[in-house]
């Protein structure tokens, strides 16, 4: 269920991609993300306390939920959409958009090598995870024209810290704020 829950991670890419080609407009975009946000809120709430959207989410997602989204923490999916309504409003758009990859592809890649070749444990993650993580990441910094080279791959290595650290906060919603803080206040001049 791990396997299945970071493949369709890699559907988190529409967001940052939507942005960038389909909905330019920042605010625009912000209002579209906002109301699909408040909808992935009011279902993952609804989901705990009405029968028939209960049955209707185990049919179709419970088998990839971990256990604290199971006991009525909100899901993954819905800290993707917090963390991208936040990211955009707060962050520049080639920021916003490169910190949302990294979230996207990155914590897929890390999940995905940890899973399979961590055994060096380092929190509740492995180093196998981090350094996947980083790699692809850094791939991603150094191919991202938007940005200078040196943020891009700055804010691919807070990504990944962020992703590994164990604060108390969703993956996806740490990782594109982290990120994309790191890189803001390294594009900011002084």
């Amino acid at each position: 269920s791990e396997y299945k829950r970071k493949l369709i991670h890699l559907f988190n890419l529409a967001i940052p991609f939507g942005y960038l080609y389909v909905f330019p407009e920042k605010w625009v975009f912000v209002k579209l993300l906002s109301i699909l946000m408040v909808l992935f809120i009011i279902f993952d709430i609804l989901r705990h306390k009405v029968i028939w959207v209960k049955s209707l989410f185990s049919l179709f997602i419970d088998s990839m939920l971990r256990s604290h989204e199971q006991e009525g923490k909100l899901t993954g999916a819905t800290w993707v959409m917090i963390g991208a309504v936040i990211s955009i409003i707060l962050f520049s758009k080639p920021v916003a958009i490169i910190a949302l990859i990294f979230m996207s592809l990155g914590d897929t890649a890390a999940g995905l090598i940890g899973q399979r070749y961590g055994k060096h444990k380092i929190w509740n993650k492995s180093w196998e995870g981090f350094f996947g993580g980083l790699f692809v990441c850094i791939i991603i910094g150094m191919n991202y024209s938007l940005l200078p080279m040196t943020i891009s791959l700055s804010g691919a290595v807070a990504a990944m810290v962020m992703e590994i650290v164990p604060i108390p906060l969703d993956d996806n919603f740490k990782i594109p704020l982290g990120a994309g803080a790191i890189m803001m206040m390294l594009s900011t001049p002084i």
